[in-house]
């Protein structure tokens, strides 16, 4: 009998600590049933104190699954009273043990009803008896009171409970609760700030326990995501640990899970679902009696409701004043408990109340707010310390104090800049700009209200420099990253070389490996931290140093600095005589000319396309190529050099391809980076130049390419593989590579350019220091961006460029071969007289009888650094 019966005990809690209260509530009460009908006269003393531990075990596993289930406390609580004198009764030998059973059990339901000080002091209890307790209860209990600690910010304790259980299920051979305490060691990191450290114990917490299937991993690490900014890969792992939680018994987990979910939401601006997740969790944690928790969550509600109209998306209510009055209510119940979930509900509070008085107009209100929040904030996460700087330059721009608001923006991007240097990958340090975007918008809202463009200009490329910049990032020794995508592009060249007869399926699994590679590749470099010694933050321009530089050129130079604001496109135009903001119109007209540009360049470049349709593609691009002259460059009368500044559609523009470019001088970037020096005509390069398979003139133009440049080392065929040319990037400052690419919209860091072994990625090159190379991608559409979360841009020519390239020459539409073949000579010969990659491709372009889709990604020379 005993055997039977305890193992359906252990399997009864092994449900239960996968989340799975309902299944587990049955075998409980089963065991229970048939232990109820055990003659006790008939037992002798051993069998005796396994009843009452199979009694005691059963009815406290029974309490926590109806809590669970049935979201009540009432019952449990006399279940365990139950328990309690089953501990009582029990043979002595035993007692203690059992009464730590009911203690450890009572106190997670405590620690889920908010009742945390109670709850941390039955797990003391628990662990004041370690000695008679088993492995499993010891790592059970610390890792419930370190979980309690958390919500009280006693961090400290938290790390030293989790290392503690880690090492005692270690011991104990106990994975899923080893799992959990590394996950949880990982959420400690997060909110002490160390994003990296974070999600590096995550994944190690996924790879102790890979079968765990309920998505209660998911929700500490969504949260991580978030705060690093990779908002869509949070919101995704947060809505499949959803998904596996709308179940009876599991919506504690799901009101945790959809809480940060909301804040992912409201960052992706999709208002409406941000306020039904923040309601669920609200009306969850109100219903259980968890007054802390519904604070916070309450508060993302109505923040969820504020920020479409912040935004000029919806209109100002009549009741902004009463939600006002509604978050300062939130604070108050915030103001009675610590930190929780990292988070601090009374602060977040005052910063939404503030905002919805901003929207009535009582400054006088929303002062008197700000006024009572205390000066630290240092151990509160960044998104809530960028916050609070956004509201409070708000506040000062609505008050007429500008010298306040722009210090207020400027703390902020201090912030944001100081917390990129702890990051090591380009993504990470990308997406960091999420935290900044209404800080920025403030800042460029308030500018363009002063009607002063050298204002204007400032307050754009505070922002841009600040999440533009390097960071930290530093080149990471990770063989194994570079193993998964050494299999990873085997995968695709395997998949490649089947034929049509071959299986479409085989092909199509194929590709579903390497992706699955490449993603875990990607989540690898997550972990990297990045290097304060040696990284450079770009200082931002400003309108005055660009002029005065300008003058010294006495060029004719001119610089665009475009922006979009309420879908009008705007340019702040600065030359040698001073600034001015040109109103250029819809953005939705640019995008649309844009995109058909794109699609005709295609249609002219493809061979296959019958002659008739090319022609009229020609018609149709040399159509869309005027529309887009007469609405982004005409209007600036910029007849010398020129330097666009912007994100998309912008960057996606073919700009030397316009009819007034043709012949220019013409740069394009994201911001006004510095450290570019002048061009040094006579100065000594040493060239690599590549071809990769499928470029039918590639041979002849590599050749011809390296015919150029004296000692240059040129790969053909077989020879230019990826390892190749990644070994020669650090030593060669001016690389030529005439490969068929591809710009990924989904994922840019798997951007890449085809060699003999496979693709090269642009997440491969992430570390790399270029020696202020110039490389030209002479190939397909590789010279294209994605605007990512936050605003900043990332791609191939992007990530060259931060990784020190000093211009990127790369197409932005279809290139065709031919073409490809006939310019690049050209624009070598040009670029070895002059040092100069911008005037290259302008004189390489000028004689050209077809418009080409080639730009030069680079920065305006002699900003000093």
């Amino acid at each position: 009998m005993w055997p039977e019966l305890e193992a359906e005990l252990a399997a009864a809690r092994e449900l239960s600590s996968r989340s799975l209260p309902g299944d587990a509530l049955l075998r409980f009460r089963d065991v229970l049933d048939r232990l109820r009908v055990v003659d006790l006269a008939g037992l002798g003393p051993v069998d005796r104190e396994r009843w009452a531990e199979g009694m005691v075990r059963s009815l406290a596993g029974e309490a926590v699954a109806v809590h669970a289930v049935e979201d009540t406390l009432e019952k449990p609580l006399a279940l365990l009273g139950d328990a309690d004198a089953r501990a009582d009764a029990a043979p002595q030998r035993v007692r203690r043990r059992l009464a730590a059973v009911v203690d450890g059990h009572r106190g997670l339901l405590l620690q889920r009803s908010g009742r945390l000080t109670d709850a941390v002091a039955a797990f003391d209890q628990v662990l004041a008896v370690v000695d008679q307790i088993s492995p499993r209860d010891h790592a059970t209990a610390l890792l419930n009171r370190g979980a309690a600690a958390i919500e009280l910010g006693r961090l400290d304790a938290a790390l030293a409970d989790f290392d503690a259980c880690h090492e005692a299920a270690g011991r104990a051979d106990l994975p899923g609760i080893a799992s959990l305490a590394l996950h949880n060691t990982g959420f400690v990191r997060y909110a002490l700030g160390d994003l990296p450290g974070a999600l590096q114990a995550m994944a190690a917490a996924r790879a102790v326990d890979p079968e765990r299937a309920d998505g209660v991993l998911d929700i500490g690490r969504g949260a991580v995501l978030y705060e690093a900014g990779l908002l869509e890969d949070a919101e995704q792992v947060l809505t499949q640990a959803i998904s596996r939680m709308v179940v009876p018994g599991r919506a504690h987990h799901r009101a945790e899970a959809e809480y940060f979910r909301a804040r992912c939401l409201m960052a992706l601006h999709r208002w409406a679902e941000a306020q039904a997740a923040a309601a669920f969790a609200r009306r969850y944690y109100a219903g259980v009696g968890h007054p802390q928790r519904a604070a916070v969550a309450r508060v993302a509600e109505l923040e969820a409701i504020l920020l479409p109209i912040r935004r000029g998306e919806a209109p100002v209510p009549d009741d902004a004043r009463e939600r006002a009055e509604q978050a300062i209510q939130a604070a108050e119940a915030g103001d009675e408990v610590d930190p929780l979930l990292g988070q601090y509900p009374g602060l977040t509070a005052r910063f939404v109340a503030a905002h919805w008085y901003l929207l009535a107009d009582d400054v006088a209100a929303a002062r008197a707010v700000l006024d009572s929040l205390p000066d630290g904030m240092a151990d509160a996460p960044l998104s809530t310390r960028i916050q609070r700087q956004t509201v409070l330059a708000q506040l000062a721009f609505a008050s007429g104090d500008r010298a306040g608001g722009v210090d207020a923006v400027r703390t902020g991007l201090e912030l944001l800049a100081d917390h990129r240097v702890g990051l090591g990958s380009v993504e990470s340090v990308t997406a960091a700009a999420a935290h900044g975007v209404d800080l920025q918008r403030t800042d460029v809202e308030a500018a363009v209200r002063t009607g002063r463009p050298d204002w204007l200009f400032e307050a754009l490329e505070r922002g841009r420099a600040t999440f533009a910049g390097m960071g930290g990032a530093v080149a990471p020794d990770e063989p194994a990253v570079g193993a998964l995508v050494t299999e990873a592009r085997g995968l695709v060249v395997r998949a490649r070389t089947l034929t049509d007869r071959d299986s479409a399926a085989e092909r199509a699994h194929l590709f579903e490996r390497s992706r699955r590679l490449l993603a875990t590749a990607r989540e690898r470099a997550w972990h990297r931290t990045g290097a304060e010694q040696g990284a450079v933050e770009d200082r931002p321009a400003s309108a005055d140093e660009v002029r005065e530089l300008l003058t010294a050129r006495d060029d004719g130079a001119v610089v665009a600095n475009y922006l979009v604001l309420d879908g009008v496109l705007r340019c702040v135009r600065v030359d040698a005589h001073g600034a001015r903001t040109v109103v250029l119109g819809s953005l939705a007209e640019v995008t649309e000319r844009a995109l058909r540009v794109r699609a005709d360049f295609g249609a002219c470049a493809n061979e296959h396309v019958p002659p008739v349709l090319r022609t009229a593609a020609r018609r149709s691009l040399r159509r869309n190529l005027d529309a887009l002259d007469r609405l982004l460059a005409v209007p600036l009368a910029a007849d010398g050099p020129l330097y666009v500044v912007g994100r998309e559609p912008v960057l996606s523009v073919p700009w030397t391809a316009l009819p007034s470019r043709r012949g220019r001088r013409t740069t394009v970037r994201s911001y006004m980076a510095r450290g570019r020096a002048h061009p040094r005509p006579g100065c000594r390069h040493r060239l690599l130049a590549a071809y990769g398979p499928g470029v039918t003139l590639g041979a002849t133009e590599v050749q011809a390419v390296g015919q150029v440049w004296p000692g240059a080392t040129v790969l053909t065929g077989a020879a230019a593989t990826t390892a190749a040319v990644r070994a020669v990037l650090t030593t060669h400052d001016i690389v030529h590579l005439a490969t068929h690419g591809r710009h990924d919209a989904d994922n840019p860091l798997f951007a890449f350019v085809d060699l003999a072994d496979g693709p090269l990625y642009a997440h491969e090159l992430d570390g790399t220091r270029l020696p202020g190379s110039v490389l030209v991608l002479s190939a397909c559409e590789v010279g294209g961006s994605s605007q990512v979360v936050g605003g900043e841009v990332l791609g191939l020519s992007s990530v060259l460029l931060r990784l020190g390239a000093r211009a990127v020459v790369a197409a932005v539409a279809p290139l065709s071969d031919a073409v490809a073949a006939r310019v690049m000579p050209r624009f070598h010969a040009h670029l070895r007289a002059t040092d100069d990659p911008e005037a290259a491709l302008a004189a390489a372009l000028a004689d050209e009888p077809e418009p080409v889709p080639l730009v030069c990604f680079a920065s305006l020379e002699g900003l000093e650094r």
